[in-house]
């Protein structure tokens, strides 16, 4: 019976490889392989990779055996990982999003002012909170930044909100964040008063732009700004720091 099945998957896979409407595909696959990057990392610092694709030929055809003729729209795709990712080294802090991606992100330190004008405006940015400061209701992403209640507020997190495990790390969090084995992400792109100008000359895809409180929102508006003129996108820290390839949706 082994034999007998090992004999008749033979058969078939002859069969099936030998089809026109296979070959096709196996043929036209490397034109839509996309090479995953691996992460770069120095020192302490890592900057993440991306993701690649690599079709699948098999259940690409069969995704399109029904149409019998090749149709990119109907590939189906294996995942490829980066050889170096952000994922094997979370003692690495991470600086900046991969540019290729063509996005950039907020850190809001906790102000009601500044946190509302970005929901009011439908932009994307990740919030810091501590116990007093998390809000379950809140629809921007919350980033835990508690140090002796570090725990339960990971707690209240996972009940609520996706919990994205990130932690913006400084000289007082960061042995807590690496005991919870979280990503850590810093960055030298602070936005406050008296940085706007230079802020705003330097937009580049993948930073990581801090909002220190007490900002106006006016400043904030004008980078804000200059990142859409460069037609770049504003995701959240989660998004951008992640290895997932925006070409892969």
């Amino acid at each position: 019976m082994a034999f007998s099945f090992f004999y008749t998957e033979k058969i078939a896979n002859f069969v099936l490889e030998n089809n026109e409407l296979y070959q096709t595909i196996e043929n036209e696959k490397e034109n839509y392989t996309i090479e995953s990057i691996d992460a770069v990392i120095s020192d302490d610092y890592i900057i993440p990779g991306l993701n690649g694709l690599e079709v699948n030929v098999k259940d690409s055809y069969f995704n399109m055996k029904d149409i019998d003729v090749f149709n990119e729209y109907y590939l189906l795709y294996d995942v490829i990982y980066p050889n170096i990712s952000v994922m094997d080294n979370l003692d690495k802090i991470i600086t900046q999003g991969n540019s290729k991606k063509r996005c950039v992100a907020f850190i809001l330190e906790y102000d009601k002012n500044i946190i509302n004008y970005f929901v009011k405006n439908n932009i994307e940015a990740s919030v810091l909170v501590d116990m007093d400061t998390f809000d379950s209701s809140l629809e921007l992403e919350q980033l835990n930044n508690e140090i002796n209640n570090f725990k339960d507020l990971d707690t209240l997190i996972n009940r609520y909100q996706n919990n994205t495990n990130i932690c913006y790390v400084n000289d007082s969090n960061i042995n807590v964040c690496k005991e919870n084995n979280k990503y850590l992400v810093q960055t030298e792109n602070v936005i406050n008063n008296n940085t706007i100008i230079d802020i705003k000359n330097n937009i580049a895809s993948g930073n990581i732009y801090y909002v220190s409180k007490n900002t106006d929102v006016e400043n904030i508006q004008l980078i804000i700004n200059s990142i859409l003129y460069k037609d770049l996108d504003i995701v959240r820290i989660s998004d951008l720091i992640s290895e997932e390839n925006l070409e892969n949706n």
